[in-house]
């Protein structure tokens, strides 16, 4: 079998971890797997591989030699964000709602830190917040970092 990348499978089962997680897979929370057209309103939203921003890239990854330089050791990072929308100014609302999303994401990848077997480790490594005030009210965006560390396919 060829090399392949485990990010693909990681993100996979990032988006059904979140899903099925229920601080996050409910009615009030939706769940995004990339970017997505939807032209719906959501006031809570966490979305795995990808943050909004034209510049950002969803994923990265290093490869890494194991043994007699056999280059089978992965590491990378997937981007997430969990972003809240209120009706109002409540900025502060919108931002404390984002972290108990961003805590909910945590919990969710600590009861399975291996991600189905995607990969030897994953955590929530980096996280930063963008309050804003729209036209739409106070959002709050957290992005943050979920690292993996994983044996490649080969």
């Amino acid at each position: 079998m060829p090399w392949s990348s485990k990010l693909p499978a990681a993100i996979d089962a990032l988006v059904a971890a979140f899903t099925a997680w229920p601080g996050l897979g409910g009615d009030e929370v939706t769940v995004r797997d990339g970017p997505s057209d939807s032209q719906a309103t959501v006031k809570e939203v966490v979305t795995v591989g990808w943050t909004g921003g034209d510049d950002e890239t969803g994923a990265d990854a290093t490869l890494a030699t194991e043994g007699l330089g056999d280059p089978s050791r992965e590491q990378f990072t997937i981007r997430c964000v969990a972003a809240v929308l209120r009706g109002t100014n409540d900025i502060t609302g919108a931002r404390r709602r984002a972290y108990e999303l961003l805590s909910e994401a945590g919990a969710a990848i600590a009861t399975d830190r291996k991600l189905g077997g995607a990969v030897m480790r994953a955590w929530i490594s980096a996280h930063s917040l963008d309050p804003q005030l729209t036209p739409q009210g106070a959002q709050a965006l957290v992005t943050f970092d979920v690292s993996c560390d994983a044996y490649s396919g080969v």
